[in-house]
Parts: C-alpha cells; structure tokens; sequence
C-alpha cells in the first residue's frame, strides 16, 4: 500500500473515531438528561408531599383555633398568682400595656405579672384616674393636684387653684381640667410641660354648666359638653374651641341639644362623640362638621370605648340588657342581649369585657360569646395578655393570670 492509500485510511479510521466518541459523548448526555428528569420529577414529587403536609397541619391548627375561638367558656384555670397589699383599696387602669394601680397614698405602673415597673407618691383624698395611649392623670377630686405619667414615670405635677370636678387627657399630653368655682366654672388646658394654654370661662346664664370635656389627639381642638337650665327645664349644649390659637374669638363651632344632656363626650380619631340620653351625635370636622345621629333605644347605663371603637350596655324596656359597638363612621359592629348585672364596662384589644363581684362576660367585636362564668374571690380589674385565652385578672387577693377553660 503506498503512502498516499495508507493517509486515507488512517484518514477515514479518525473520522470513524470521531464518530464513535460523539455517539458516546451524545449516551452519556441522554443519561445525564435522563438522571436530570428523574431527580426532577422526584423534586417535584417531594415538593407536592411537602405542600400537601404542610396545608393539612394548617388546616388542622385553623380547625383547632376555629374550635378554641368559637366556644363559650364558663370557668378559669389560674396558670399562676401573686399576692397584692391592700388590693380591695386601690383603682386600676389599662395603660401603655400594663396596669396603672392608684391610691390615696401613691399611683405605679405595674406589669401583669404584678411587678411594678415604677411608682409615685402622692397625698389624695379622692384619686381618679384618665389614660390616653401616651398619657395617664391621676387627679384628687375636690383637690387641687395632679400628676400627670407617661410609661416611664412622672412627667409633670400639676396644681389648680380652684377643686377639680373633671379631668382628661389628650394623646399628645395635653391635660384639660374642670374646675369649680361657683357661677363661673373655670376650664383649663395645660401643655405637658405644665403650662397653661387655654383658659375658658363658662358661665351659667349663657354657656352653661361645662359637664364633660374632651381634647383632640394632636391637643389642636377642644370638646365641651355644657348643662343649661331654662324656664322649659335642662338642655344641653356642644362647643368646640382652638386650643393653640393668638385668636380673642377661639370658638369654632357651638350647637344646642334642646332636651338632650350630653353627660359625656370624647374622640375617636377625628370624630367627636357626644353622647346624649336618647341620642349619640357623631360630629366630624371642626367648624362645620358633619353631623350623623344615632338612636338609642334603651336607657345607657354604661360607656366604653378604646382609639376606634365605642359602645353601651343599655336596659332596654323590656328589662333585657343590650350590649352596643359601633365605628367611629357611627356603624354598629355589635348588637348582643346579655345576662346579668356588671359593675364595669372595659374595652380592648377589639373585646368587650363586663365583669362584677364573681362575674364576668366577655364578647369580641366579631360577635363571639368567649366567655360568659365566675372568676374567683371577685373581679377588680381584668384585662387580655399576650397568648390565646389568657387574661390578668385582678381579685381581692392579688393578680392572678388565668386561662379560660370550659
């Protein structure tokens, strides 16, 4: 064979070669595309093992919620208690989360484990407390003092010179005082630093008898609900006033009520409640505020509320009980009869918590009857804590934390 016959043959065996090791690289990528959609399809199988597990373990811990959510307790197990000196002789409040525990001889804040996180000394004869989120008054009614507190602690004591009928306070700290003083009833705005910002003089022949008093979150606008007396009989009265203004004028908007007394008035965000006998008047904006009525068709015996939410326990003619929620746009979230007799209406975390002595009933705004039974050696205060069911209940003994069982 001559060299030229021999370079195509070794020609044609390299090109054969070729051939065969591309055949072979083109198995081995079949294999590798084979293993690939394999551990694919396992992938995806794992994953739809996975997905399903973990919806029927949710739909499993919702059907235990639904379950724990819906029912209607009647009895407590205490999870654990802590003693309280004197527990019978002290007011309590919610604030900033935890309890404020006041007295004649001293206010603090105490968590609901009982511990007091700070306290103050005061001399009282008559104490009443008041709370915003940011800011709790202790004031001595027919006194001339006042301590206002933030969560930290004091934050400015305050004096009057004539005896405190009334007091609130605004988000932003703003205190606002009734004071009495014969014909003349003096009301009073104090900024947080202890300075007198608005000063208001009613009278009893043309304003009225200032009866409640409330002030806007941003401590801009002042509500007065005033008791008038005419030859007809009582009639009520609702101003408005620029608290922050240099104006001589600093009213912003006047209405009489004819026959309804307002005894009580407070904010919800914007909107101003003003709550007469028959009547609860919702006025949003300031100097020509929209006005919207509700009808009350019972006889008010209690009012709560908390930043969004207001409402009643009404007697109604029949001799039931109806417990009341509504928004502050004046629509009723809750309309339920209840049972029984309480001392105090309270408010949070969207529930409404009735108790007196040994009873206690409480409703959530979505219409749940959580808890309808006795708490034990009676209830002062009571109030939701962190966890499902839980709940820090104050008794003539101490502070318990408690679950509610059936």
């Amino acid at each position: 064979m001559d060299r030229a016959h021999l370079n195509q043959a070794l020609s044609r065996d390299a090109d054969q070669s070729r051939l065969d090791r591309i055949d072979d690289l083109r198995d081995e990528y079949e294999i590798v595309d084979q293993i690939e959609e394999e551990y694919t399809r396992q992938t995806n199988r794992r994953k739809r093992r996975i997905i399903v597990t973990g919806v029927i373990i949710l739909l499993l811990v919702a059907a235990v919620l639904l379950v724990v959510l819906l029912q209607t307790y009647d009895s407590v197990q205490v999870l654990k208690s802590r003693s309280l000196s004197d527990a019978g002789s002290n007011g309590y409040t919610a604030f900033a989360g935890h309890v404020l525990k006041y007295n004649r001889d001293g206010v603090s804040l105490m968590d609901t484990d009982g511990e007091d996180k700070w306290n103050q000394a005061t001399q009282f004869k008559q104490p009443a407390a008041v709370t915003s989120d940011t800011y709790a008054v202790v004031a001595d009614i027919k006194g001339t003092d006042m301590y206002l507190f933030d969560e930290k602690g004091l934050v400015k004591q305050l004096s009057t010179t004539k005896p405190i009928e009334k007091v609130t306070v605004g988000h932003d700290g703003t205190v606002v005082v009734i004071q009495e003083n014969g014909s003349t009833p003096v009301v009073s705005c104090y900024s947080p630093e202890g300075k007198m910002i608005l000063k208001h003089q009613a009278s009893l022949s043309e304003s009225g008898y200032p009866i409640s008093a409330a002030v806007s979150d941003d401590g801009e606008v002042l509500a007065l609900s005033y008791l008038r007396a005419g030859s007809t009989g009582a009639s009520g009265r609702i101003s408005f006033f620029a608290i922050k203004t240099q104006e001589q004028d600093n009213t912003l908007f006047t209405e009489d009520l004819n026959s309804q007394i307002a005894g009580e008035v407070f904010f919800i965000d914007k909107t101003v409640v003003v709550v007469g006998e028959k009547e609860c008047f919702l006025y949003q904006g300031f100097e020509s505020p929209k006005k919207k009525t509700i009808d009350i068709d019972g006889e008010i015996e209690k009012v709560f509320r908390d930043g969004r939410y207001f409402g009643f326990v009404l007697r109604m003619s029949n001799g039931e009980k109806s417990l009341r929620v509504y928004s502050r746009s004046g629509s009723e979230k809750l309309n339920k009869t209840v049972t029984g007799n309480y001392d105090k209406a309270l408010m949070m975390n969207k529930q409404v918590l009735l108790f007196s002595g040994q009873e206690c009933c409480i409703y959530t705004l979505r219409g749940i009857h959580r808890f309808d039974g006795q708490m034990r050696d009676g209830v002062l205060f009571v109030m939701p804590v962190g966890g499902i069911n839980r709940y820090a209940v104050i008794t003539y003994d101490g502070i318990d934390t408690v679950y509610l069982t059936k």
